[in-house]
């Protein structure tokens, strides 16, 4: 019965029995495929990049600032010290200090009296620290202070052994009475037919004045005194 089946031909191929017994189909070749490039890892440099030069820009303008802060602080310094150099404490050598000192000068006299009164803001006159009142200087500070008073005599006519006499005198609300501080005298004398004299009188001293005490000047004559503020001043100030 097996003889009566027809057996299916097998071929071969360079003598391998064992490959397939149906016919060999071409296989297409195996295509490789291409290299992608690394975009995102490029992607990743660019971007660490620009993160780096970022933070560098950052620090760039927060050491700018930096240093224009301290340029501000700096010249802000510097020109406070201009200010304090530039002050009048500065300028003296030392702090500030209250002066107490008055330069009066010559006005008229008290009418019916030998007390002067005195010029105490124009020109060359000034009071600080120091009050002026109907023709005393009054002291608000006690302590020691120097005092001065010069007063210029003239007339038309010389007449001798006329007196001429300045006294600065303290006045306290403690004592009725006034208390001389300094007196200068002298007694004109007239040698020939002169018509027309000047006598200068001056006079310092340093005195302890308490708050209150008032100073004035008093002159022999008061219409032979010459009130021009060059010749007759008087004034204070404290040591």
């Amino acid at each position: 019965m097996e003889d009566g089946y027809r057996r299916a031909q097998v071929y071969t191929v360079d003598g391998n029995p064992n490959l397939s017994r149906y016919p060999n189909v071409s296989t297409p070749p195996m295509l490789v495929p291409r290299q992608k490039q690394p975009k995102k890892d490029w992607q990743n440099v660019c971007t660490v990049v620009i993160l780096i030069l970022s933070l560098i820009i950052l620090a760039c303008l927060a050491l700018g600032t930096t240093y224009i802060i301290q340029l501000k602080m700096q010249f802000e310094k510097i020109k406070q010290v201009q200010k304090e150099e530039s002050s009048p404490e500065k300028m003296i050598g030392g702090p500030m200090v209250q002066a107490f000192a008055a330069h009066l000068t010559g006005m008229h006299a008290i009418r019916n009296s030998k007390t002067l009164l005195w010029e105490a803001t124009r020109d060359n006159a000034f009071t600080s620290g120091i009050r002026y009142k109907e023709g005393a200087l009054i002291i608000d500070d006690p302590g020691y202070f120097a005092i001065y008073s010069k007063i210029y005599f003239r007339g038309l006519e010389c007449k001798s052994h006329t007196l001429l006499q300045q006294t600065v005198f303290k006045r306290t609300k403690l004592f009725p009475a006034d208390f001389t501080l300094m007196i200068a005298r002298s007694n004109l004398y007239c040698p020939e037919k002169h018509e027309s004299w000047s006598r200068n009188s001056f006079q310092t001293g340093i005195f302890k004045l308490q708050k209150g005490d008032h100073i004035y000047v008093n002159v022999s004559n008061p219409t032979l005194v010459n009130f021009d503020q060059f010749y007759t001043f008087f004034g204070l100030h404290k040591l």
